[in-house]
């Protein structure tokens, strides 16, 4: 079953994927989680990136399920929140995002 989408934000969507804007957001997001190492939540890039959680959120999604950049990882506290989150890393060569996403609900 399909979503009816307004014209307004499918022309919205476009502007912002064709303008760069997330693709420079997704370059932060990755360089950040390779300069600093381990896991990080949506809070936690969104404060430390001073980014909307929102814009975060899409662009974790991307890296996940567009370019298998990011994988899930086991959930734990969120370090800003300190709520229940499943956090990302950068997926280690030859690790797609499926299977770490399998190993995540296994556990």
């Amino acid at each position: 079953m399909g979503r009816i989408v307004s014209e307004t934000s499918i022309n919205a969507y476009r502007a912002h994927t064709q303008g760069g804007l997330a693709h420079g957001q997704r370059m932060r997001i990755l360089a950040h989680i390779r300069a600093r190492g381990g896991d990080w939540s949506i809070g936690e890039l969104a404060a430390a990136l001073e980014m909307d959680k929102c814009s975060v959120s899409a662009r974790v999604h991307e890296l996940m399920h567009d370019t298998d950049a990011l994988i899930a990882r086991p959930r734990r506290k969120d370090r800003v929140s300190g709520i229940l989150v499943r956090p990302v890393a950068l997926a280690m060569a030859g690790e797609a995002a499926q299977d770490a996403r399998t190993s995540v609900q296994e556990a």
